[in-house]
């Protein structure tokens, strides 16, 4: 018996370690980035995030099965969670991809797999961390890794188009800091020595001059609304309901807020409320596509991850528009509620819901019932407030997540915190006893296997390979060499157990341009189409309704005609497009994609009444107009043509800056002989290019045309200048002048 409590102190003692050290450096997720992966901001911190926390919670395991105490407790808030999780779990099932719910997309690796680790981790966090000790160092290091992210981001290194520092998008690293800013408060105002007040202090001061400098609206606002709610709530809860003090701290508080505002003028303050309003008209758009998603299946939804679908199926044709945003793929609608509904319809939403509500009144009754732990616990219900504000306009991803869910360790702390629980005699801790047979002799190691075993199947197939998926990936799109080289790379790429629609339409893009270009030989071309082609009919039969691979599927059949011309590839890319019309039919891109058929065909009348269709849908993308342009063009219907250029141009199509598009245009106005209009635009193009001497040539003709003879003198002097070895043509020229 003595034997077996030293070999439990033992394993307690290096178990907590692991633990210990495990959350710590699980805390530095949002600071991991390996360029060399697919999705660098993304998938290198999820699986960081996810390899360690397998390793806590098998060490977490282990402890629990030996040393009794350390045993989960089952309280409202777990509860609470539990059925969240659950609710997940069951809308996958009953959505219309569960591999694309379970494991997400590089892109996001938000699916449920993900959520089962934050689930463990919270388990690990609330059944292990109970001294308040723990809390202090777990929220010291959590603030660290924040301070750090700041300083990469005042450096000014930023790689990412959207800034961000090492998390790549300036909105997701906002409500990253949110988090950190509402700790370092919880401390500064908990611990009374000096060197914490100089830490938190000052941590405060670079958490929040970052968080006001960046572009997040919605994180800027709601952390401003959140320290008015503090300022209220302490007010109200520390016993002084004086109305006068509670309104004079309100308008001070707003005073310094428009001060520091002022001082510091992040970029949402000098864009001013008109550019606030002008980013949020796509928000609105997409908002409606969710809530019509919504209204199609309201109790389970469509299923977590699938989104996509839903903005492709009620797609508005407006999205191509700069006012509405111009970008024309959603995979999130940018609101929680919006994104719960259609991910997991009205019961997903409810049991979200419900764990703001356990916790929400459980730091209630702490900070009516304790109000010696009055700043933590209100601080925590602030955060949730603001975590939930600034919800509305984004949506989380790994750093946010794993935030959230370690402030519900915090929050079950505050709540469920007693006198001392280690106090507590192991008996006490749990009625549940295992046999001896499993905790004494061969037993034990046996446990270990049983743990430790599929902890390393789990992280190898769960992330390692996903990994060395990700980077083959990136040297399948990176590779400028022989297609051969990417084909390989494509093939390593498949060999994960993660849903591959991400990388299968990488591959059949880089195949797609591979079948416009020259140099390749045709017997690697064929093994290319063919092995896309394969994949891209694993991608429909695992999503059957969504627009996007059908759209991609269409493209790359429509690049094998135009170089095996094998017309039967063309008929599949026809029938891909018709179907692609079908679950999206208020989407322009297929009806282009299938009028390029129909010109191929030379049936011009079909490819203009596809070009007419989606301008029907939205007559203000230019783009539209400019494709029935070059359709009339072609047929030979020259003044039909001129009247959409200008259409196109009308509605904001800029073919006047486009060197290629604007020789299409005085290849019109050359057929038709109108010299006054060709004048205009060799002047346009000769601004782009300066040094063609052929179009110094064709502007001379056109002057001399019209009667000009000293502009087209000089005109033609400028041909002789550029390229002396035209000189003899030119001087006849000059001579018939």
């Amino acid at each position: 018996m003595d034997k077996n409590i030293r070999e439990n102190k033992a394993l307690e003692g290096f178990c907590l370690s692991v633990i210990n050290w495990g959350t710590y450096f699980i805390l530095f997720t949002p600071l991991i980035l390996y360029s060399g992966s697919f999705f660098p901001f993304v998938t290198p911190k999820t699986i960081y995030f996810r390899s360690l926390v397998e390793i806590v919670f098998a060490a977490f395991l282990i402890l629990a099965i030996f040393v009794p105490r350390y045993r989960p407790k089952i309280n409202l808030l777990s509860i609470s969670i539990f059925i969240f999780i659950g609710v997940l779990v069951l809308t996958s099932f009953l959505g219309i991809n569960f591999e694309r719910s379970f494991w997400s997309t590089y892109e996001r690796m938000t699916g449920l797999f993900t959520f089962f680790h934050l689930l463990a981790f919270f388990i690990v966090l609330t059944s292990v961390f109970k001294k308040r000790e723990d809390w202090e160092k777990i929220l010291s290091v959590s603030i660290l890794a924040g301070v750090l992210m700041s300083f990469y981001v005042l450096t000014g290194n930023e790689i990412s188009s959207r800034g961000g520092g090492t998390i790549g998008n300036t909105s997701f690293m906002a409500t990253y800091l949110l988090f950190n800013v509402f700790f370092a408060f919880i401390l500064f105002l908990e611990k009374r020595s000096s060197s914490w007040r100089i830490f938190s202090g000052g941590s405060l001061f670079i958490l929040i001059l970052v968080l006001l400098n960046s572009t997040a609206r919605g994180a800027i606002i709601s952390f401003w609304a959140g320290l008015l709610l503090f300022l209220l709530g302490y007010l109200i809860f520390s016993g002084k309901r004086n109305l006068k003090k509670i309104g004079s701290f309100l308008i001070l508080t707003l005073i310094i807020s428009i001060t520091v505002l002022a001082i510091y003028k992040p970029p949402f303050v000098e864009n001013g409320i008109e550019r606030t309003l002008k980013v949020m008209n796509p928000r609105l758009v997409v908002w409606e596509k969710g809530w019509k998603g919504f209204l199609e299946k309201p109790i389970f939804g469509w299923g977590p991850e699938n989104f996509n679908v839903v903005f492709t199926k009620y797609f508005n044709p407006c999205v191509f528009l700069s006012e509405c945003g111009g970008e024309i793929w959603f995979d999130r609608s940018h609101n929680i509620v919006f994104d719960t509904l259609v991910a997991t319809g009205i019961v997903g939403l409810l049991s979200y819901s419900s764990i703001f509500v356990v916790s929400v009144s459980g730091l209630l009754w702490v900070c009516i019932k304790h109000k010696e732990r009055l700043f933590p616990s209100l601080l925590m219900l602030v955060l949730l407030a603001v975590y939930l504000a600034q919800n509305l306009l984004v949506f989380d991803m790994i750093s946010s997540y794993a935030m959230f869910f370690l402030s519900l360790g915090f929050i079950s702390f505050i709540i469920y915190e007693r006198e001392d629980p280690f106090l507590e005699s192991e008996h006490q801790a749990s009625n549940f006893v295992l046999p001896a047979a499993i905790t004494e002799g061969s037993g034990r190691n046996i446990t270990y296997a049983i743990v430790i075993i599929p902890t390393i199947l789990l992280l190898y197939f769960g992330n390692i390979q996903p990994l060395n998926s990700a980077k083959s990936t990136v040297r399948m799109i990176t590779t400028s060499g022989p297609l051969e080289e990417s084909i390989g790379s494509y093939k390593k790429a498949l060999n994960t157990f993660m849903e591959k629609y991400e990388i299968r339409e990488q591959f059949s893009q880089k195949v797609y341009r591979a079948g416009f270009s020259q140099g390749e030989s045709i017997s690697i071309l064929r093994q290319a189409f063919d092995l896309a082609e394969e994949q891209m009919q694993v991608s429909i039969k695992k999503n059957p309704l969504d627009f996007r691979p059908y759209l991609f599927f269409g493209r790359l059949y429509f690049s094998d005609y135009r170089v095996s011309q094998d017309i039967e590839k063309l008929n599949l890319a026809e029938e891909i497009f018709e179907k692609a019309i079908e679950l999206s039919p208020t989407n322009q891109q297929a009806y282009w994609h299938l009028a390029e058929i129909k010109l191929t065909r030379g049936d011009y009348q079909a490819a203009s009444s596809f070009f007419q269709k989606a301008i029907d849908l939205e007559p203000r993308l230019g783009r539209s107009h400019w494709y029935l342009a070059m359709t009339y063009k072609v047929a030979g219907e020259y003044e039909k043509a001129i009247e959409k250029t200008k259409d196109a141009e009308e509605v904001g199509y800029n073919w006047r800056g486009n060197p290629s598009d604007l020789r299409q245009v005085i290849e019109i106005y050359n057929i038709l002989g109108d010299d006054v209009a060709l004048v205009s635009l060799y002047q346009d193009i000769l601004k782009v290019n300066p040094l063609d001497a052929e179009l110094w040539a064709n502007l001379a003709a056109s002057y001399a045309n019209l009667g000009e003879v000293q502009k087209a003198r000089e005109a033609a002097e400028k041909v002789i200048e550029i390229n002396p070895d035209l000189s003899p043509g030119v001087e006849e020229f000059l001579k018939d002048l």
